[in-house]
């Protein structure tokens, strides 16, 4: 199980990386930099890959609401749901 975890949060910051918005300089100086790195619309892209890793149609409700602020809570926060889910079926 370990293993499987460390895929998912391999794949998840992957994902982060080449998806989230981080604002570069000072303040924010336009809407987008305004937005959260990581919004739920965005975050439901990466079930796709992870759908992969663990043979399963993973549903969208895996997804928190809203938005992913750092990286590390969107590796933790959703690989935890993920394998919690996995754990019931």
């Amino acid at each position: 199980m370990a293993n499987l975890e460390n895929q998912i949060k391999a794949a998840l910051e992957q994902f982060w990386d080449d998806h989230a918005l981080v604002p570069t300089g000072g303040g924010p100086s336009t809407v987008d930099e305004l937005l959260e790195p990581i919004e739920s619309m965005t975050a439901v892209e990466v079930l796709l890959i992870l759908d992969k890793i663990v043979n399963k149609k993973l549903p969208n409700s895996l997804i928190q609401a809203g938005e992913y602020k750092t990286k590390e809570e969107f590796a933790n926060r959703l690989s935890a749901r993920v394998l919690a889910y996995l754990a019931t079926k």
